[in-house]
């Protein structure tokens, strides 16, 4: 087996074993960290260069792209923290639902599909740092399981909010209807 292989194999093991983890802390626990999670990506992305800006300033000196990096990654942490808090308070509250077993099911697929994307957005990080990213581009060749982790991750981190939030209002005709209702409001 060559090391592609073994990468795979270790990727797919821990999105296995961090899915078990959801089992046991259930699905709003899961699905908080989730939007800490891909709400994190997106708020840092958007924000890395000028959080990166005040560590480079306030904290350490650091170069554009490492200050890009740290920007994001502190970006990320602080938005998932406070969504890992709020979440634990509403599991909190639903603890005497009734609920426990479809709660701890849907844990797992939220779980695995959580770690899966954390992987994912490393690997798109990874990969637009040209250092790190030419020298471990070569070892992955032949896997199966980075590509999908690259296109993932950066897939995510180019989500357009304001675009993403226009579609939905196409889908759905909300924003006609909030037009009609503020016409309304305005006539009477």
């Amino acid at each position: 087996m060559n090391l592609v292989t073994w990468f795979d194999i270790i990727v797919i093991a821990l999105v296995v074993i961090l899915g078990i983890k959801g089992l046991i802390n259930g699905f709003v626990k899961e699905i908080f960290g989730l939007i800490g999670l891909i709400g994190g990506v997106v708020v840092a992305s958007r924000n890395a260069t000028l959080v990166g800006g005040l560590i480079s300033d306030h904290i350490y000196k650091l170069n554009e792209s490492s200050s890009f990096f740290f920007g994001f990654l502190a970006t990320l942490v602080i938005f998932w923290v406070v969504c890992l808090v709020a979440g634990n308070l509403v599991s909190k509250m639903l603890t005497f639902s009734g609920l426990g077993f479809l709660d701890r099911i849907l844990g797992f697929f939220v779980g695995s599909a959580k770690i899966f994307l954390v992987f994912a957005i490393f690997v798109a990080i990874i990969s637009n740092i040209n250092i790190l990213s030419q020298k471990i581009e070569p070892y992955f060749d032949g896997s199966k399981v980075y590509p999908i982790l690259l296109s993932s991750g950066k897939f995510i981190m180019n989500v357009d909010i304001n675009q993403t939030k226009q579609e939905i209002l196409d889908m759905t005709g909300t924003d006609n209807n909030i037009s009609d209702t503020d016409n309304n409001i305005k006539e009477k």
